[in-house]
């Protein structure tokens, strides 16, 4: 009996008590897809857009803030800390500035559906893409658009990726048809390249010294301001997803069959891991203290900037987007008709457990070293041994 009371007391202090422990993601229902996210700099709270036309916002401890009609799908969202700004973009074209607290200020209207917006850092401007470019200032006033459907190649095209400096001096943008276009704020055309491939994401530092280019012509581009291509890198897939630190130290890359690539620009491949399932969404943080990635198939992943992965979550359903706080302490993600937001120092552990008759599996956390697959043999062995001194 001795024995068997040393063992259970051992499990008790190797198993972790789930119950009343602090929660370090919450998992907030909406309704509907998800289609992107964006979060504050500081983590305070995240944006989700969501295929029936919402835009939710939700704090850090999963308390919907408020939630906001649209009437249209909404596919891409942004967040302008300096002033307390959210943009939307529509299915049907329309461009949405909303305040901090879900107060309404304009919508402006776009051809086609919008791909793409970006706030400057100061959030004076706002760089939009579909059929156009286009540039609007905070106050809703149209600075210029740039069509793309008579630039080169002739056949009408679409932006899907825009990207705006810090002091909105200059935009990135990338096409369906393989154009980059560099701008600048007055709207003059800069530079314009062609890569052999759609262009998926376009991504730019601080100041627009580097620009990176993702396409499915299995290779990524960097740029450098005067357009001259400074770096070529063969990936050996095509590239559905980009981000590019603020400093210009770490590019990260997601890729068509579950590769996650971190690169320094100029120098070569830092990391790369295999998650499996195509990786349509990647971001870093502003210096590369982290970087995450959401697959088609499920997954979230965080890694240490010049590491490999620090943990990993099965979502249970397609991850359309993810986005992290400036530092890399929460990371929001959009997993099916779900919204996330985890503080990503720790495991991600759930803010309640799960009803136990439930039939629904719950997300599951995986460590980087397999430390709960390890309690889990300890738990078995130590329940075996107990069992074995019940038969004697």
């Amino acid at each position: 009996m001795r024995r068997t009371a040393i063992i259970i007391a051992m499990l008790a202090i190797m198993i972790p008590v789930v119950t009343g422990a602090e929660a370090t993601y919450h998992d907030v229902p909406t309704g509907s897809t998800v289609n992107d996210v964006a979060i504050a700099a500081d983590g305070g709270y995240m944006i989700a857009g969501t295929d029936e036309g919402r835009i939710i916002c939700i704090q850090q401890d999963g308390t919907v803030l408020w939630n906001v009609s649209t009437g249209s799908a909404v596919t891409t969202v942004d967040i302008a800390d300096s002033r307390g700004y959210v943009a939307a973009g529509t299915d049907r074209g329309d461009v949405i500035l909303l305040g901090r607290n879900g107060e309404y200020y304009w919508t402006r209207s776009i051809a086609g559906p919008v791909r793409d917006l970006a706030f400057s850092g100061d959030g004076r401007a706002l760089a939009v893409g579909g059929e156009r470019i286009a540039l609007y200032d905070y106050q809703g006033k149209e600075n210029w658009n740039f069509s793309t459907v008579a630039a080169p190649p002739a056949a009408p095209q679409t932006i899907v990726s825009v990207a705006i400096t810090q002091d909105g001096n200059y935009i990135a943008a990338g096409s369906d048809n393989g154009v980059i276009y560099f701008i600048g704020k007055r709207g003059n055309m800069i530079w314009q390249s062609l890569a052999r491939g759609p262009v998926t994401a376009v991504d730019t530092n601080r100041d627009g010294s580097l620009i990176a280019v993702g396409s499915r012509d299995r290779a990524l581009q960097v740029y450098g301001r005067p357009g001259m291509l400074s770096w070529v890198m063969p990936t050996g897939a095509s590239i559905l997803a980009l981000a590019l630190s603020e400093d210009g130290r770490f590019i990260v890359v997601g890729k068509e069959g579950g590769d996650v690539e971190c690169y320094r620009p100029d120098e070569g491949l830092l990391w790369r891991d295999r998650i499996g399932g195509d990786v349509v969404t990647v971001d870093v943080s502003r210096r590369g203290e982290a970087a995450a990635a959401g697959t088609a198939d499920g997954t979230i992943r965080l890694f240490g900037g010049e590491s490999a992965m620090r943990w990993s979550f099965g979502a249970g359903a397609p991850v359309r987007a993810v986005a992290l706080s400036e530092n890399g302490d929460y990371l929001a993600a959009g997993a099916g008709d779900r919204a996330l937001i985890f503080r990503t120092a720790d495991p991600p552990m759930p803010a309640r457990l799960e009803d136990p008759e439930s039939t629904t599996p719950r997300p599951t956390p995986t460590l980087a070293g397999g430390e709960g697959a390890i309690v889990g043999l300890l738990a078995i062995g130590a329940a075996g041994a107990a069992c074995r001194l019940r038969r004697r």
